[in-house]
């Protein structure tokens, strides 16, 4: 008999305790979601765009369960309306605050396409566009920021906040411009360049300081690590070529990457 009523006694803990547990956990979930609310939303690194702008278009606001936020799709809703942000990292920091850290797109170049003027970041994405003579893009002291003039890219179709897509076949020339703008980036000579000209992909080139022609060359010589070394070395065999031919414009042949420049006085 003993034996009979510990068995039942069994098979009512097994029903009743996992019902126990789950009680358990939503009494706790409930009361985590009660105390966990947004008190506060921080932005970092965004210049382009105010907080407020930042927060409004994230979908948040203070009082939102913290538990319940979907930090990837906050941030996928921030850089799909806002196309200067190239990333954005949403993170919850208890007991109730969202960190929203921005990095945000620099204005490098613009393209004619379709009579319009499409200003794009060193990845050729699309920041903004308008038609006519082209933006007039303002630093935050007012002062127009240099945009580099591409030529020779081909665009099939060109959307705000997205990469421009190149016509069938000129895929290269999309690759060619991205290399060469994210290596002015990085040598941080971009406001020194007037132009890029990508239109023969054996013979790339650009305008240098309104008074050089730097050819590039090819696919060789356009290798990340040759445009390090090109690039890296132009601004001291410009002080060279100013010293040797003063007040003299030219041609600056870079296309050998193992030997010296060439200049050539036009």
């Amino acid at each position: 008999m003993a034996a009979k009523k510990l068995h039942r006694l069994s098979k009512s803990a097994a029903f009743y305790v996992p019902i126990g547990v789950l009680i358990i956990v939503a009494l706790t979930l409930l009361g985590a979601s009660v105390f966990l609310r947004i008190m506060d939303i921080e932005v970092t690194g965004a210049s382009v765009y105010s907080t407020d702008d930042i927060i409004k278009v994230s979908g948040l606001s203070v009082g939102d369960n913290l538990l319940f936020v979907n930090t990837q799709s906050v941030a996928q809703r921030i850089r799909q309306a806002l196309p200067f942000v190239s990333t954005a990292q949403v993170s919850r920091i208890l007991p109730n605050i969202v960190l929203i850290e921005i990095t945000e797109s620099a204005a490098i170049a613009k393209i004619i396409h379709a009579g319009e003027v499409f200003v794009v970041d060193s990845a050729g994405r699309v920041l903004m566009q308008e038609e006519g003579n082209g933006p007039e893009i303002t630093d935050d002291s007012g002062n127009p920021i240099h945009l580099i003039d591409v030529r020779g890219v081909d665009i099939d179709n060109a959307v705000i906040g997205s990469i421009i897509r190149p016509v069938f076949g000129s895929e290269m020339k999309l690759q060619y411009m991205q290399d060469v703008l994210s290596a002015f980036e990085r040598e941080e000579i971009e406001k020194d360049v007037s132009y890029l000209d990508v239109s023969n992909i054996v013979n790339v080139h650009f305008g240098y300081l309104d008074k050089f022609r730097v050819i590039l060359g090819g696919s060789t010589n356009l290798r990340q690590s040759n445009l390090r070394h090109n690039l890296g070395r132009l601004p001291e065999t410009v002080s060279q070529i100013e010293f040797r031919f003063p007040n003299t414009a030219g041609d600056i042949n870079m296309t050998d990457a193992n030997a010296e420049p060439i200049f050539t006085p036009s």
